[in-house]
Parts: structure tokens; C-alpha cells; sequence
């Protein structure tokens, strides 16, 4: 885009701007925002928006919540991390708030909605019952209301709320928003309604009514969910070069995701400095499993930590 064109999107009126930004996903946005560095500040400002409006749904103190995802290293995953990596126009409908923390923060998190935003304690899980939350990794659920709205508090063990998201029941949900950033694990996937079916799920018995309900969630809401990868990509003896693969050991550093941080220069957009958010540490994961015409790659086990 040359820069007579960038300064003629600038030029609509702002009705005009934001219907063209409310059509583009997270990675078209980025691409959007390479154009010109005056495009890279009007794209950073429409997905800072796009956030609090996200936020403001479930509280009033925002700059606060923001503040303690800084702090904590927490983020926000699930329906509200979908929506903000889809385009705006046509995007998952947010069903509730479904926050990752770590074991010495989560306290600091529960007196937030309880004190500061006025929630009630709904329910409180020492060891998560058999659902969406439940790989051992899970050490407290929380579940808070107030009025129709829903916010889970979802406490890890791991020494980084990131990692359990991709021990999820599948790619479409590995999405989060951190304090700094909107990360999608699996854009060529998620941002194109489809999603592979976590291997743990049927290789480590996590498979429970629960899980299975969270799968047909997400297909009633368009997606196509595959458990062989062949229905998703190309899938030869060399796939384990490739992002897609199940068998590809993941980073949260490398080049297979789309990634937004809020706020940063635009010389340095997409680069591995843009990934300091994960708490300046990777989250390392592979979804494992039996699928794959590598035989050395067969087989693999599915595994996820910090470094």
C-alpha cells in the first residue's frame, strides 16, 4: 500500500475506518498495519478498543484488571480470547471470562472481583471436577457471578498461567490476551473456522462428557473440528518441518503464530522481541499423538511447560 492510499484510509471518516477493521482478523490486521507506520497506530488503537470493550463487559475498574495481568502474569483465554483474534464482524459470541493465574497470585485475582468488582463466590474447586479443567496441571477453580455474568479463575501449578491453554481440547481455543498482548497459537486453523482435536484427549483419558460438550460447543458455533490431521493440512514424512504438525515441538516464541502487542513501535512488530509478554520466558507445548507418516514422529507424547 502505497502511502497516498494509507493517508486515504485515514482520511474516511471514522464510521467508514472502523467497518473496514470490524471485516479483518488478527492476522489481515497485522498485515493491515505493515502497510504504513500510520496504519500500525490507527490497527494498535482499534485492538486496544476492541479489548476494554471485551473487559468492560465484566467490570468497571479496568485499567486495574489490566494492572494485575501485568503484575500476576495472568491472562485471559476461552470465548473472549477467540473473539478478539477473529474479526470483529462475525465473530464467536463471549459467553463468560475465563482468566488463567498461577498458585502465589491467584488470591490477589479473587479479591479483585470480589472486593473491587462485586462478585459472589459461586463455587470453589480444590481439585477441578472432570470437565474442561481438568488435566492435572489445574490446581483451583473458582467460579464467581454477578447478575448474568460469569467469571472463571482458572489457578495453575505450572510456573506460567500460559501453559495449561494448550493442554486444551482443541487448537481453536489456544488464544489468550495477557496485560501486553493477543496471541493465537494456530491462526491458519482458528482464523478459518477449523480446529484439531487435542491427541490428549483420546490418548490420556481425557475424554468426558464435559469435554465432549466443549467440542460441540464450538462446532454448533461453525467450527470444523478434525481428529486426523490429513482433513487439515498436507501431512508427508517431512510435516514435522512444519508448524501444523502435531508432532512439531511449539514455542510461543516461534513464527506459527499471530501475535498483536499492544503499543509497540512499529519497526519492531513481529519480531521475537514482540513475544516478551510471555513473562520474557517461552511456553514450549506439542499436541502429540499417533498421526503422522514420519515414523520417527509417530507416537510422539503430547507435553507442554515453561522455560
Amino acid at each position: 500500500m502505497s502511502m497516498s492510499s494509507a493517508s486515504y484510509f485515514t482520511s474516511l471518516c471514522k464510521e467508514i475506518r472502523e467497518n473496514i477493521l470490524d471485516s479483518l482478523d488478527l492476522t489481515e490486521l497485522s498485515l493491515f498495519a505493515s502497510a504504513a507506520p500510520i496504519l500500525h497506530i490507527g490497527v494498535d488503537e482499534y485492538i486496544q478498543r476492541r479489548r476494554l470493550i471485551v473487559f468492560a463487559r465484566y467490570m468497571k475498574n479496568i485499567q486495574h484488571f489490566i494492572r494485575l495481568l501485568k503484575t500476576t502474569g495472568a491472562v485471559v483465554s476461552g470465548s473472549s480470547a477467540l473473539n478478539m483474534v477473529q474479526a470483529k464482524r462475525g465473530a464467536v459470541e463471549i459467553n463468560d471470562l475465563d482468566v488463567y493465574i498461577t498458585l502465589p497470585f491467584f488470591q490477589e485475582l479473587v479479591s479483585f472481583f470480589k472486593e473491587t468488582e462485586g462478585y459472589k463466590m459461586v463455587r470453589k474447586f480444590r481439585r477441578p471436577h472432570p470437565g474442561p479443567y481438568n488435566n492435572t496441571d489445574i490446581a483451583k477453580l473458582f467460579r464467581l457471578h454477578k447478575n448474568e455474568q460469569r467469571v472463571d479463575i482458572i489457578v495453575t501449578s505450572l510456573p506460567s498461567a500460559v501453559a495449561p491453554i494448550f493442554q486444551s481440547h482443541s487448537t481453536v481455543i489456544m488464544n489468550f490476551i495477557s496485560a501486553e498482548a493477543v496471541f493465537c497459537a494456530y491462526p491458519g486453523w482458528t482464523l478459518n473456522m477449523a480446529g484439531l482435536i487435542h491427541p490428549r484427549m483420546y490418548k490420556q483419558n481425557a475424554t468426558n462428557l464435559d469435554t465432549v460438550n466443549g467440542l460441540a460447543k464450538y462446532m454448533r458455533r461453525g467450527f470444523n473440528l478434525y481428529s486426523e490431521i490429513e482433513e487439515l493440512a498436507p501431512h508427508g514424512s517431512q510435516c514435522v518441518q512444519t508448524y501444523h504438525c502435531p508432532h512439531m515441538t511449539r514455542s510461543t516464541n516461534d513464527e506459527g503464530k499471530a501475535a498483536w502487542v499492544f503499543g509497540q513501535t512499529e519497526e519492531h512488530a513481529g519480531t521475537s522481541y514482540s513475544i516478551a509478554y510471555v513473562g520474557n520466558h517461552a511456553v514450549v507445548w506439542c499436541l502429540g499423538g499417533d498421526q503422522c507418516a514420519n515414523e520417527n514422529a509417530s507416537g510422539s507424547p503430547s507435553f507442554v511447560f515453561a522455560t
